[in-house]
């Protein structure tokens, strides 16, 4: 066999697999989402109906509640935890003897499970025994009384503090990594020149970070959109649906509910909410930071 077709034969299995776990699911999905199917009526996939599942999301409220709560919910998670990351890759990028271990200790949050995490933050934001609710009620005196879980805001509060502590390490290394890659000869001009700490962090080196601060914006964007165990173990959407993001919507309609069409089309406009995002922040990469 030559090698002009034995390179092919090589990747074969990687792209049957490939095919198995990911284009086959996508297709079928699609399929579903042009037809009427729920499962508490029949196994079989029930009648074509187009678009009229994804023109019945275009009326639904708790779909646009869903699509305010996700969009609140992503963008207070990307812009905390980038902007915080920033600042513990500063803190971190220094070369110390300790240092080195604080980096090695800094992944612990981000390696645990997310239904782990989720439980663990609901039992110390527990209003009875909670050490995090007693924490928050000695820092901030108005919370004290406040169930964290309970009410609307708090509720979506403690959700974004979670994702935040999840994916800050993951981000966090990606800062300290592109920090310590930096030219000295650089900050060592700016300070004799008289270059205050905050000129030198606004005008050099958040400038000189913007390709790694797009790229982990594109990750956390993704990795908020498709957040769901925290909520589930936390909130399950309340209370009421003051936290039901889309993706938790999207697993209330299809199993729970049942609507799989219904489902699988709320499914891809998530998707397509993804890819937007996606797209906006890859635009201003490819131009180097402008966006027109």
């Amino acid at each position: 066999m030559t090698n002009k077709y034995f390179k092919y034969l090589l990747l074969a299995p990687a792209f049957l697999i490939l095919g198995t776990i990911t284009i086959y699911p996508l297709i079928r999905s699609f399929w579903i989402s042009l037809h009427e199917w729920n499962l508490t009526d029949s196994l079989d996939i029930g009648e074509f109906v187009g678009i009229d599942n994804y023109l019945q999301a275009m009326g639904d409220s708790g779909f646009w509640n869903s699509v305010t709560v996700t969009l609140v919910f992503t963008l207070a998670t990307v812009f905390i935890t980038i902007a915080s990351a920033i600042a513990v890759g500063i803190l971190l990028s220094k070369e110390k003897p300790y240092i080195s271990f604080l980096r090695a200790i800094l992944i612990i949050p981000f390696a645990l499970s997310p239904a782990l995490v989720g439980y663990s933050w609901r039992f110390m934001l527990n209003p009875d025994y909670g050490l995090f609710d007693r924490i928050i009620g000695f820092l901030i005196p108005p919370l004290s009384g406040v169930v964290m879980l309970g009410t609307p805001t708090t509720a979506l509060a403690a959700l974004v503090s979670v994702a935040v502590w999840i994916w800050l390490p993951f981000i966090s290394l990606m800062f300290i990594s592109g920090l310590m890659g930096l030219p000295n000869e650089v900050y060592e001009a700016a300070k004799i020149d008289g270059a205050s700490n905050m000129q030198i962090l606004f005008k050099i080196t958040l400038p000189m970070l913007q390709p790694i601060i797009l790229i982990a914006s594109i990750l956390m964007t993704m990795f908020s959109l498709k957040q769901f165990d925290p909520i589930v173990t936390m909130t399950s959407g309340g209370p009421g649906n003051s936290t039901e993001v889309l993706n938790f919507l999207i697993y209330s309609t299809s199993f729970r509910y049942f609507d799989m069409g219904y489902g699988a089309a709320l499914g891809y406009i998530l998707a397509i909410m993804t890819i937007g995002f996606v797209l906006i922040y890859m635009r201003r990469l490819v131009k180097g930071g402008e966006w027109n």
